[in-house]
């Protein structure tokens, strides 16, 4: 009765899952339907600019080639006029049979310096024309109503001395039709100038050439049914708003006019300015500037109220500019018919997967409620809870082996985690012991000497982990104190013996031997013998004669110790020769120092752990630092806010507490050890 109860609830859960999964479904579907519109949205207008790009490309490519086969024409022609220069009247048959190989010229012509050939007289430009028929007919260019040489065809090539092609023009009393002209000029060895070459090309392909692909560009681009040319045009002229309808292309020149437009009135007798001026949007003529200084872009702009894409390129060689003009309204609504499309199929989706979810998760979630008991009952701590048979071989198989496997896992953890934690607590209690032991080998009682006035000592280590590889130590013999500290390579255990048995070491040598560098020597040998592990200790060894202040010191790879000098309020790093750890090669041969310690001077020792303290920023305390906690020092006189003099502890204790105060919350890295030994006046 208590099983039946228990499961009551959860009859449903087929129908509760289902559910919820329609409801995430639904969420998901309608983030899709959004981002798929706006994606879409996007995607068309995407594909539709690089479209337009792609086919001004295009039309570039097409105007480029035809220039260039002018150009190439041209130069190809200039050896046969050098060749002809005693012949004058071979110029005519020269220039009809440049028009003759190359159609797209409709006129050529070599134009003479004023009374080059004096028999000619002032004029001699024979010129080469196709005529309405296209018959190449030919004629003297320069009349007295048409004198060539102050033409802009004539005078800028001229001047620039170089190629150049014009801006269109319609040409009377020459070709008689709209046109550019590529001039060229030409030059004898002397380098004087004696004609111009000329080849003239129409217009009228350009704009028939942009008229095809604007059908083009509507038909596939943005699915408007426009068939022919002159459907276009009967649309251009019947339709009032066609360019709020349409997608079309035009062509400026250098200064903005056209030189091609479905708008053929247009065509060299209008600007681009004279209509964009009529509208408020700045970024109308900042196009029309754009396209002018030769730039490439894309932008939008708004006309009555109707936002356009306008995508224009430059034309090479020419100074032209083409432009696209496509209605933001056409790329919407394509978009809103593919979104309208995606949306009613995945409604379709959504209610089958509704209808199968449903059927599926009924008959999928049957044997979760036996699973829910053993689970429960497992949960409360009852590891042998029996568990549901299942005679399928689907995931609830595999879901019962895997409560079995739980349950299995489950004790022997139990037990496990009884094992590890008896063995922890064990070693953390060996770890405790090693560390007193360790620390008990270090001076603790301080002050060390109180029944000596001339000297003042204070240590403190405090080691990165239970156990440290830092020592220091102190003596007095034969009215001289022995001191030392040191650094032991790595952490932990391993290190914490090292440190013991150099800490013996310094005790039963330095008892025999008063020479630092000898101590040292002994030490080193010990040490080395049978260091399977590599291992070595940074060690400055110190032996100061308390009678005079004369110090010996052996420095073996370890950080110098700072000396600051109360009296004279002066602090510096003692000079220290490079000796190599203790502990790296047997036999090396450590070299003693000596020096003199004044009175009131303090001996500041310290291990790398107080360099190369970090803090959260990984930045270092460094001996910069140590050096303005000293000058601190000499500055208040005090080593505390309470005015107390300076004495050894006091000084460990205020770099302790600026070493702290930088690391803040960063976790110590490296042992840190200090030992401070102060000569005092008696």
């Amino acid at each position: 009765m208590k099983y039946n109860s228990y499961i009551k609830p959860f009859r449903t859960l087929y129908a509760r899952i289902t559910m919820w999964i329609m409801l995430t479904v639904l969420v998901v579907f309608v983030i899709i339907t959004y981002l798929v519109t706006y994606f879409g949205a996007k995607g068309v207008l995407l594909g539709s600019t690089e479209n337009a790009k792609s086919r001004m490309e295009i039309t570039n490519q097409r105007i480029n080639t035809v220039m260039h086969a002018v150009e190439v024409a041209v130069y190809n022609t200039i050896p046969e006029v050098e060749l002809s220069l005693n012949k004058p009247d071979d110029m005519y048959r020269i220039v009809r049979r440049l028009l003759e190989i190359n159609p797209y010229i409709v006129g050529s012509t070599v134009a003479f310096e004023p009374y080059y050939y004096k028999e000619k007289g002032e004029q001699f430009s024979p010129y080469a024309y196709r005529s309405v028929d296209n018959n190449i007919q030919t004629k003297q260019l320069g009349t007295s109503d048409y004198e060539y040489h102050y033409m802009d065809w004539y005078q800028i090539p001229k001047l620039l001395k170089k190629n150049y092609w014009s801006e269109p023009y319609y040409d009377r009393g020459g070709g008689e039709q709209m046109m550019t002209t590529f001039s060229h000029p030409l030059y004898d060895k002397k380098g004087n100038l004696y004609a111009i070459i000329t080849a003239d090309i129409s217009l009228e392909w350009v704009s028939d050439l942009l008229r095809k692909s604007d059908i083009d560009f509507n038909n596939k681009a943005l699915e408007l049914n426009i068939n022919s040319e002159a459907e276009l045009q009967a649309e251009l002229e019947n339709d009032s708003d066609f360019f709020y309808h349409y997608a079309y292309s035009y062509i400026i020149g250098k200064g903005g006019t056209y030189i091609a437009h479905p708008m053929r009135e247009r065509i060299l007798n209008d600007t681009y300015f004279n209509h964009s001026m009529k509208y408020n949007d700045s970024i109308d003529n900042l196009i029309g500037y754009e396209m002018i200084d030769g730039k490439s872009g894309m932008r939008t702009i708004n006309r009555d109220g109707t936002d356009f894409i306008v995508s224009y390129s430059p034309i090479e060689r020419t100074g032209w500019s083409m432009a696209t003009v496509i209605p933001n309204n056409l790329i919407t609504n394509r978009s809103f018919k593919y979104a309208t499309i995606i949306v009613g199929v995945m409604l379709l989706g959504l209610l089958v997967l509704f209808i199968i979810c449903r059927s599926i998760l009924k008959r999928a979630t049957r044997p979760l409620a036996l699973f829910a008991h053993s689970a429960d009952n497992i949960a409360k701590g009852n590891l042998n809870a029996s568990l549901p048979v299942i005679r399928t071989h689907d995931e609830m198989k595999q879901l019962h082996d895997s409560f079995a496997m739980m349950q299995t896992s489950l004790k022997q953890q139990i037990e496990e985690l009884k094992t590890v934690n008896a063995q922890k607590g064990r070693i953390e209690g060996e770890l405790k012991v090693a560390s007193d032991i360790q620390m008990s080998m270090l001076p603790k009682i301080y002050p060390p000497y109180p029944d000596r006035q001339d000297i003042d000592i204070f240590g403190s280590l405090t080691p990165a982990k239970a156990v440290g590889g830092d020592l220091f130590d102190f003596y007095i013999r034969d009215e001289k104190l022995f001191f030392v500290i040191g650094d032991v390579s790595g952490k932990g255990v391993p290190a914490s013996l090292v440190m013991a048995v150099s800490r013996t070491l310094f005790r039963i040598v330095s008892s025999h031997l008063e020479e630092p560098s000898g101590i040292m020597h002994q030490m080193n040998e010990a040490l080395s013998d049978q260091n399977d592990s590599n291992m070595f200790v940074t060690l400055f060894i110190g032996s100061l004669d308390l009678r005079n202040g004369h110090l010996q010191y052996c420095n073996g790879g370890h950080d110098a110790p700072l000396l600051v000098n109360l009296k004279e309020h002066t602090h510096q790093l003692l000079d220290c020769k490079s000796n190599l750890p203790v502990g790296v090669m047997p036999g090396f041969d450590f070299e003693s120092q000596e020096t003199d310690i004044d009175t009131d001077t303090l001996i500041f020792l310290y291990t790398d752990g107080l360099t190369e303290a970090e803090n959260i920023h990984h930045q270092l305390f460094t001996e910069a630092r140590i050096f303005e906690v000293a000058q601190q020092l000499l500055t208040d006189g005090t080593a505390s806010a309470d005015g107390e003099p300076v004495s050894a502890q006091s000084v460990v204790e205020r770099m302790a507490r600026a070493v702290h105060q930088f690391v803040g919350d960063a976790e110590q890295s490296d042992d840190l050890t200090m030992l401070a030994i102060k000569r005092k006046n008696i």
